[in-house]
């Protein structure tokens, strides 16, 4: 019997799109590995297939995209053999992600603190009051004081909003988060913040952590 060590092992990935003009190879040959709480970069240029890899491990691939060949492993189990039921439950549970654009992540016409709880009542199966304290636990986590959680994205900065963000992805306290170029689009002290952030919150849990950047 062959004991994984790694929290996460890719092994050989190949993702290709499959458009009308013919295959477009978008990750070829790719393998890299993670332990438990430790951190790893993805750097590359836009357009070098950093974000196809996260949504490759993710099971989130949109049509026309497809996982060609290779292995990702998650405590020793094949990721790409899973059923999109079993994907679901590793998704937020097990695996966090957070996207480039908080402004496009949330949803507007929830309050930050509803969509906190969605996560928690979804995947921790807690009832509503139980979901909204964590929820409000998360903000503050994140330097968010919870008396905002009542509040609508529209009434946050763009940094508040990834900060929000990186709640939601916390709430279930996943192994492993993926950040996905978390700081693209926000002001440059900002970006600092959010990283410091990251940095404190890997140390506080202990999750490992791929941060994909092209700077």
């Amino acid at each position: 019997m062959v004991v994984c060590t790694k929290l996460l092992d890719v092994k050989n990935l190949h993702t290709s799109f499959f458009t009308h003009l013919g295959e477009v190879q978008a990750i070829r040959d790719v393998s890299f590995g993670l332990d438990k709480g430790e951190i790893i970069g993805i750097v590359g240029e836009s357009g070098s297939g950093k974000s196809v890899t996260s949504l490759s491990i993710m099971g989130l691939l949109a049509y026309p995209g497809r996982v060609k060949d290779g292995e990702i492993l998650f405590n020793g189990e094949d990721l790409l053999k899973k059923k999109k039921s079993e994907m679901r439950k590793i998704q937020g549970d097990h695996i966090a992600m957070i996207f480039q654009d908080p402004m496009t992540s949330l949803n507007p016409v929830f309050t930050v603190g509803q969509q906190i709880a969605e996560s928690l009542e979804r995947h921790e199966h807690l009832n509503k009051n139980d979901a909204w304290k964590k929820a409000e636990d998360m903000l503050e986590l994140v330097g968010i004081p919870r008396e905002r959680a009542i509040e609508y994205p529209h009434q946050f900065s763009g940094g508040m909003k990834q900060r929000v963000i990186i709640a939601i992805a916390l709430a279930c306290s996943p192994q492993l988060l993926i950040a996905d170029e978390p700081t693209t689009a926000l002001d440059v002290t900002i970006q600092a913040d959010i990283i410091d952030l990251l940095k404190d919150i890997q140390k506080e849990f202990g999750m490992a952590v791929i941060m994909i950047t092209h700077d």
